[in-house]
C-alpha cells in the first residue's frame, strides 16, 4: 500500500532544536579518530551480526558512509561474502531508489558527492529485506533526525515491510528528537 508522503509545518522550537543537534552532531563526529570510527563500525558489524532479523534477511539496503557517517564498507563488504544481496540508495531527482551491487567498486559519486551503483540498474524497490539507515541523531524511540531531505521518510513510507536499523556513534543517541507525523521510526539502534 503506496501512502503519500507529507511534510507538515513544525513548530519554529523544534525546527532551532534540530538545526542545534544536526550542527552538533555533525562537529562531534568530524572530531572523531580514524581509530574511533574504525573500532565503532566494527562494533556495529557484531551486533548486526547478533540480530536474526539481520541475518535471516537475503537483501541488506545499506547506505555507503559519507561526512563521517559510520562507515559501512566493511558491512558491506561481509554482507557479500557471505552471499547477502546487497543495495545500496541512487538518489535521481527527488527520490531515492535501491539498485544491487556485487562489490563497492560498482558505485560511482552521484548525487551530493556520494558514492551511488553506476548505470541503470534494476530497481530493487519491491523486495523486503533489512536497511540499514544513516542520520545525526537518534533516540530511545527510534526517532531518528537525518539532513532534512526526507529521502529515507519518503521511501519507507511506501516499504513498510522493510526492517529498519539506525547505525551511529553512541553520542548520536540522545533524549529526545524532534518528530513528525511522516518520520518514519527506526525499528533498532545500532552503536
Amino acid at each position: 500500500m503506496e501512502r503519500s508522503w507529507i511534510k507538515t509545518k513544525m513548530p519554529e522550537e523544534a525546527l532551532e532544536l534540530k538545526k542545534n543537534l544536526r550542527c552538533d552532531m555533525k562537529a562531534r563526529r568530524n572530531a572523531l579518530t580514524d581509530e574511533e570510527k574504525k573500532h565503532a563500525a566494527a562494533n556495529c558489524l557484531s551486533k548486526l551480526k547478533e540480530l536474526p532479523e539481520f541475518m535471516n534477511a537475503d537483501w541488506i539496503y545499506a547506505y555507503i558512509a559519507c561526512r563521517n557517517e559510520l562507515e559501512t564498507s566493511d558491512i558491506i563488504s561481509w554482507c557479500l561474502s557471505y552471499g547477502k544481496h546487497v543495495a545500496v540508495p541512487k538518489v535521481q531527482g527527488e527520490i531515492m531508489h535501491f539498485y544491487e551491487i556485487t562489490v563497492l567498486s560498482d558505485c560511482v559519486p552521484g548525487a551530493f558527492g556520494i558514492l551511488e551503483p553506476a548505470g541503470e540498474k534494476k530497481d530493487r524497490i519491491t523486495t523486503p529485506g533489512f536497511m540499514l539507515v544513516p542520520g545525526l541523531a537518534f533516540d530511545k524511540n527510534g526517532n531518528r533526525l537525518g539532513y532534512g531531505g526526507g529521502f529515507y521518510d519518503k521511501y519507507l513510507a511506501s516499504h513498510e515491510e522493510i526492517i529498519t536499523a539506525a547505525l551511529g556513534y553512541d553520542f548520536q543517541i540522545v533524549e529526545k528528537v524532534p518528530s513528525e507525523p511522516h518520520d518514519k521510526k527506526m525499528d533498532y539502534l545500532i552503536y
